[in-house]
């Protein structure tokens, strides 16, 4: 009985203690969740971390594969200070002269002040030294003093960071584009950052010295997935191409800003796209997307919106006869002016085209849809202008295109709209106009990605699409590019003439008008077509907006960069180069007679006598001509001189245009040199002795 006694003792007592020390565990552990906790989560902290790992972001390539867009690693310096050994700290001069020496970003007491800050209490830990340091740099900067201790006894930290390069600079910047911290993603990188980046995963890290983290192996182990690839349409010669002929135009012409864009016709492929803006500092650079986001009146490239409508309905063909009534209409209140005089009156469709007539295209779209303008808006609807393109980046505004019902519809907007005023477009929505009239009337979405690669793997491949399928009758769209052909041969673009390169274009000169200010003589000099003339391969657009050099006509602003692109886009296709002994030689083609200025009658019918050329002429009763030549006829034409109005000296050199001014008593002035351009004020203004006139020889 004492030994069941014993036993019993035994185990209460056992059971006592345990349910003590029970008592003793609950109550540590509350106090330490309670009463502790705050202290110990920070001490955890202190030790442990979440952090998240992303994948590499995926790189952007030209159509043929060249790199336009990767991320590169780069490096932040900093120095933990607490770390800093005394006996190196008189070396912190000698350091700051080094760093000061070999990056050139600021003095050796700006790097020194720094560090004596980073001395002060409390003493820095993560004190900034440098940042964007390249790999190269980093055995440099090892081996500066008290860097070349490390990191234990030197204080050395270096952070690794991505930083997103173009290899080729400028080129094309702003469509590929950028994302960026605390800015608004743009182009090709914000449309496909989806696909470009990586997948981002967490992972433990635990701290097991100053400043020091390593991978903790847990439920998070896992690695991210690296950005697919996106490969453009773009071809890099051709952007190079084309930003450089456009850049010299704008610093020739000292222009604020302007674009210029290359399609493929056949499938709406952006081969190239160039976007300058002149910055603070006098240099242009991919400010903006012009070509994309900036919509503004079009001004005469749009009458051949004008004239395939025209053409599509029946009403016209281009031997219809217009009376272009001297180059001058009034439509109600407002009187519409051709921007240059011309001898004649009645004139063909074509030839209005060729010398871009704003009295000859607004007659006509008047006399046929003054009674129901809503048809010609319909037709422009057909034709695809009323809509956006749907291009694959961002910022792409829709085109303004009044109708009659709209407040602001006048009696004038119908004749206006005919000429590329009381309408807006961006380069890119008129260029994807133009291309379809090249594609005989097909049009297609304008787009700059080809596919997706995942390494060397396609995930998704994009094809061509097509907006409209006829925006006109293909008989119209092949004669549309006859007309236009016959612009670079014998009309506003005939400076740019080339026989061994076919181009058919259209140009236009547009006055800017400035919020609610009106139009001011601020202009925008634009071109648009395609080449080679008879089969496009390529359509493209240049715009050049406000040149203030003294010249502003689409012909010799924009023109001059068309004519760039072309030649120096086929002088480097060997294809495009017959051997001269392909094929047998042809007769020689009859000479056409050389261009000749106008001027005074009698020394011009002197001239030609002397050259055996032979001669027509309406001119007899008047002192000043304009003469045409044809393969073997000079025609002359009577120039008109009316008292009290300035006359046209356009298309003259110096020498006659200063005389027959003064002979009027006119005061020249000009600027430039070989023959008239420009005048102000336009001939046909009123005037009287003593005024002065301006004149811009080129």
């Amino acid at each position: 009985m004492s030994i069941k006694r014993d036993i019993s003792w035994r185990i209460n007592l056992v059971f006592l203690l345990l349910c003590g020390m029970g008592v003793l565990i609950f109550g540590k552990a509350l106090k330490i969740q309670v009463m502790e906790g705050d202290f110990w989560r920070k001490q955890g902290a202190s030790t442990t971390r979440i952090d998240t790992i992303e994948g590499d972001r995926g790189n952007i390539y030209s159509e043929d594969g060249r790199l336009l867009a990767t991320s590169l690693p780069i490096f932040e310096l900093r120095m933990d200070m607490r770390v800093l050994d005394d006996s190196l700290v008189g070396q912190l001069d000698t350091l700051a002269a080094c760093l000061a020496g070999y990056f050139k970003d600021r003095s050796k007491e700006e790097y020194y002040q720094r560090f004596q800050k980073g001395l002060e209490e409390p003493v820095n830990a993560y004190l900034f030294i440098k940042g964007d340091v390249n790999y190269d740099d980093l055995p440099v900067v090892r081996n500066f003093p008290v860097l070349k201790y490390g990191k234990f006894k030197g204080g050395l930290i270096i952070e690794t960071k991505n930083k997103r390069e173009q290899p080729f600079g400028m080129l094309a910047r702003r469509t590929i584009g950028y994302m960026r911290e605390n800015a608004q993603p743009i182009g090709i990188e914000a449309t496909y950052d989806a696909y470009l980046r990586g997948t981002q995963v967490p992972r433990s890290m635990y701290r097991v010295g100053v400043n020091t983290w390593v991978p903790l192996f847990d439920q998070f182990d896992t690695e991210p997935q690296n950005g697919k690839d996106v490969y453009t349409t773009i071809d890099v010669n051709l952007q190079d191409i084309v930003e450089t002929s456009l850049r010299q135009a704008l610093q020739l012409h000292g222009a604020d800003h302007g674009c210029a864009v290359v399609m493929e016709v056949k499938t709406g492929k952006v081969k190239a796209i160039a976007n300058l803006g002149l910055n603070e500092q006098g240099q242009y650079t991919e400010d903006f997307n012009y070509a994309i986001g900036e919509k503004g009146d079009p001004g005469s490239t749009f009458k051949i919106a004008a004239l395939a409508a025209l053409l599509d309905a029946g009403f016209v063909n281009d031997t219809t006869l217009v009376d272009i009534e001297g180059g001058k209409k009034k439509y109600y209140d407002q009187w519409m002016q051709d921007a240059s005089w011309y001898p004649y009156d009645t004139i063909t469709l074509a030839r209005v085209i060729q010398i871009s007539s704003n009295v000859g295209i607004s007659k006509l779209v008047d006399q046929f849809y003054r009674k129901a303008p809503g048809e010609f808006i319909d037709a422009l609807q057909r034709m695809g202008i009323t809509e956006p393109t749907g291009i694959d980046v961002q910022g792409e505004p829709k085109p303004l295109v009044k109708k009659p019902e709209d407040k602001d519809w006048s009696g004038i907007s119908l004749t206006q709209m005919s000429i590329g005023y009381e309408v807006e477009l961006t380069p890119l929505q008129l260029l994807t106009f133009f291309n379809a009239i090249a594609n005989d009337g097909t049009m297609m979405r304008p787009y700059l990605v080809n596919s997706i690669k995942d390494l060397n793997t396609e995930v998704l491949h994009f094809k061509p699409t097509v907006l409209k399928r006829q925006i006109c009758k293909k008989p119209t769209a092949r004669k549309v590019r006859e007309i236009m052909k016959s612009v670079v041969e014998a009309g506003t673009a005939k400076s740019i003439y080339n026989p061994k390169f076919s181009m058919a274009c259209k140009t236009g000169t547009a006055r800017i008008a400035k919020e609610d200010q009106g139009y001011r003589p601020v202009y925008q000099a634009s071109i648009a077509g395609f080449f080679p003339a008879e089969e496009p391969e390529y359509s493209c657009i240049v715009v050049i907006k406000s040149p203030t050099s003294g010249q502003y006509y689409g012909g010799t602003v924009a023109a001059p960069v068309f004519r760039d692109i072309v030649e120096k886009y086929y002088s480097s296709k060997t294809k495009s180069h017959k051997a001269i002994n392909q094929t047998p030689k042809e007769e020689m083609a009859q000479v056409k007679l050389p261009p000749v200025k106008n001027g005074y009658r009698t020394d011009l019918t002197a001239i030609f006598n002397q050259l055996a050329f032979n001669q027509k002429s309406t001119a007899e009763n008047s002192d000043w001509a304009v003469p045409e030549g044809e393969t073997d006829t000079m025609k002359l034409f009577s120039m008109k001189v009316i008292d009290n109005l300035v006359p046209n000296v356009t298309g003259m050199g110096l020498r006659d245009a200063i005389y027959l001014l003064e002979s009027q008593g006119l005061k020249v002035r000009f600027s430039g040199q070989g023959q008239v351009v420009d005048q102000s004020p336009l001939y046909g203004s009123r005037c009287k002795k003593g005024d002065v006139v301006s004149l811009n020889l080129n």
